[in-house]
C-alpha cells in the first residue's frame, strides 16, 4: 500500500453565497497557520497563491462545493468539488473562461475530473519550493 505523507489537511463544505470565496480564502489562511504551529512553514507567496486560486475555483462553483487543502512535502493541493469547468471549444471559438487561465499560470498541475452529479472536481498543487520542515 502506497503511503503518502501529510503534513496538515482541511476539509469543509462551503455554503453558496456572496462570502463563500472570502470563507475559503480564511481556510487557506488557517492551513497555514496549522502547518506553522506543526513546525512546517508555508511560504507567503505560496500561500497567497493558494487563496488566489481557492478564491477562484471556489466562485466558479457559485460556493456551493466542498473545498479540502492538503499541506504536504511537496505541495499544497487544493481540491474543490462542484466547479463548472470551462466547455469545450465550439467551432473555432472557445469560450474565454478567466479563472481557468489564472489558476492555469499559478499552479504546477491541474486535473479536472468531470462529474455529472457534481459538475466536476478539480484538484490543483502550489509549489512549495520554499516550504520548510
Amino acid at each position: 500500500m502506497l503511503r503518502v505523507e501529510v503534513w496538515v489537511r482541511r476539509r469543509r463544505r462551503l455554503a453558496r453565497g456572496p462570502g463563500a470565496a472570502a470563507r475559503a480564502r480564511r481556510e487557506v489562511h488557517l492551513l497555514a497557520d496549522q502547518a506553522l504551529l506543526l513546525g512546517h512553514a508555508v511560504s507567503r507567496r505560496s500561500e497567497d497563491d493558494a487563496a488566489l486560486v481557492t478564491s477562484e475555483l471556489v466562485s466558479a462553483a457559485g460556493g456551493g462545493c466542498v473545498l479540502e487543502l492538503t499541506v504536504a512535502p511537496d505541495g499544497l493541493d487544493i481540491l474543490v468539488s462542484g466547479v463548472r469547468p470551462p466547455g469545450p471549444p465550439r467551432g473555432e471559438r472557445r469560450p474565454y473562461v478567466v479563472w481557468w487561465d489564472l489558476v492555469s499560470r499559478v499552479a504546477r498541475d491541474t486535473t479536472v475530473c468531470r462529474d455529472p452529479a457534481c459538475d466536476a472536481t478539480v484538484r490543483v498543487r502550489i509549489d512549495l519550493g520554499s516550504l520548510t520542515g
